[in-house]
């Protein structure tokens, strides 16, 4: 019984090291197989950042590499390190005269307040601006028109409103007065409120205004192409002044054939 068995086991170790023999041939010649060639257009892309991808080194969501603002904020794309408007001036005995300039904006025409003094716009996004002089301290007009409307009226009247903070108890609603009217074929949205202005120092910083006792006359102006942007900002007693010339402005817009 014996002589059986081990010639049984000395067989099946022969073939055990017989099968490990053929199987290192095959071994060998995978590791030298040649790599499988990248196509010839492929490039290697550093990864400095540890989570990115080639397409997208700073690991951010495609289409929005540096987690920009929504579309309907139309500063989104300003430099927070821009610089920051010049202070407002002193207050100022003004009486509105009535007397107006008239001013081109694009196929606009409108006719403004003399009083008002026309500057240079500090910002690209700029279309025109003045200083509002008045007894509270400088105001400041500016007029924007932005590629698209710049995400519609409801919102930038929300955006607009959104800059104020309301008295505890209230809400911006309670100060706000919103109005339509239309001038010739043009449709006017105002915006009127008073409050605790709080909006960014420059589109997208963190540092805020802190000016209480505020108020924002604000229109857009729909109806020849894109539409257009008008507001002013600035002490309350000073825009309670040129509220009724306000007014008059808005109603003087026209646009060119």
């Amino acid at each position: 019984m014996t002589k059986f068995v081990l010639p049984l086991s000395l067989a099946l170790s022969l073939a055990a090291c017989d099968g490990e023999k053929k199987a290192a041939p095959n071994a060998a010649a995978d590791s030298k197989a040649p790599a499988t060639k990248a196509p010839a257009d492929a490039k290697a892309t550093p990864q400095a950042h540890g989570g990115g991808t080639p397409a997208n080194p700073h690991g951010a969501a495609p289409g929005n590499p540096h987690g920009g603002a929504a579309p309907s904020n139309p500063h989104a794309g300003m430099k927070a390190g821009a610089p920051k408007p010049a202070e407002p001036g002193p207050p100022r005995d003004v009486t509105p005269s009535g007397e107006v300039t008239q001013e081109t904006l694009a196929e606009f025409k409108v006719a403004v307040p003399k009083e008002w003094e026309k500057g240079q716009p500090s910002g690209m996004m700029r279309m025109a601006q003045w200083v509002v002089p008045g007894p509270g301290g400088d105001a400041e007009l500016v007029v924007y028109r932005f590629k698209g409307g710049a995400g519609g009226v409801d919102a930038n009247m929300a955006r607009w409103k959104g800059q104020f903070t309301a008295p505890e108890g209230k809400s911006i609603d309670d100060l706000a007065k919103q109005d339509e009217k239309t001038v010739g074929a043009l449709t006017l949205h105002t915006l009127d409120v008073t409050g605790h202005y709080t909006a960014a120092m420059m589109p997208g910083a963190s540092e805020k205004h802190d000016k209480p006792d505020h108020r924002m006359l604000a229109a857009i102006v729909e109806g020849s192409g894109d539409p257009l942007f008008f507001k002013a900002t600035g002490p309350a007693k000073t825009l309670e002044v040129w509220a009724e010339p306000w007014g008059t402005m808005l109603g003087s817009v026209k646009a060119g054939e």
